[in-house]
């Protein structure tokens, strides 16, 4: 087994515990000890974990720069983000928000003509050289950790235009608090988006389930859907307009 292979089967373990032991990494792996130590000491100098006496355990999403997260779960958030982007019809206005679901949402898109309009560079890069979409970049001051443009001047952007649909990630979703985000300038795009659209999708995976985050985005009654790969019963009984796409 490759070092790639073993690092993602360990953020996945990772993901779904919280906390990995190296005796049972190694079991599950068929490697030695040794190697263990080895990969998650590669995992940690990547900013993805912590090590601890005999393990390590994963780094709260918000300690975790963007590029890194991207190399977690990625057949799930590219399972999320095809679904999200079937909902895009020919001709339609969307805000497309920053984040590793909502750049797989970029990636799978395949209709034409569309406007896209978003704060994210990553999104931007992606849908450039698209033929048929009109790509509008927010502008505003630039956040190198998480890659996307805020302030006012990107949300004075997003609030001269309409949409059709709004695609927002989340940093956080709570029973009680809804959805919330770790920076302020993040949580203001966010609402800007939501409040300018005719309909709100919240695309996340199930670890933001249970989370709260310092700044408040909206409610989970604001958004019109989301899609997610589980979600817990307090969500699924109260709100039916929930996608489940398993990974």
């Amino acid at each position: 087994m490759f070092a790639e292979e073993r690092h993602q089967r360990i953020l996945d373990a990772l993901t779904r515990h919280g906390r990995v032991e190296v005796a049972a990494l190694a079991r599950d792996l068929g490697v030695s000890e040794d190697t263990v130590r080895r990969d998650l000491k590669a995992l940690t100098e990547k900013g993805f974990l912590q090590k601890t006496h005999g393990g390590a355990v994963l780094l709260a999403t918000a300690q975790i720069r963007f590029p890194a997260r991207t190399a977690i779960r990625p057949a799930a958030k590219a399972g999320l983000g095809a679904a999200a982007a079937a909902l895009v019809e020919a001709h339609q206005t969307i805000f497309i928000d920053a984040g590793t679901t909502t750049l797989e949402l970029a990636r799978a898109l395949e209709v034409t003509p569309l406007c896209v309009v978003t704060n994210s560079l990553d999104v931007a890069t992606v849908l450039a050289d698209r033929p048929g979409i009109d790509l509008v970049l927010s502008g505003g001051l630039w956040c190198a950790p998480e890659r996307y443009f805020a302030g006012p001047t990107a949300v004075a952007l997003i609030a001269s235009h309409r949409a059709d649909m709004a695609f927002l990630g989340a940093c956080a979703v709570h029973a009680k608090l809804g959805v919330t985000a770790t920076h302020a300038s993040d949580a203001q795009v966010k609402a800007a988006m939501i409040a300018h659209s005719a309909s709100a999708v919240l695309v996340t995976d199930d670890s933001k389930f249970g989370q709260i985050a310092p700044y408040s985005v909206a409610a989970l009654s604001d958004f019109d859907r989301l899609i997610t790969d589980s979600a817990p019963d307090w969500l699924l009984d109260e709100r039916p307009y929930v996608q489940l796409v398993p990974a």
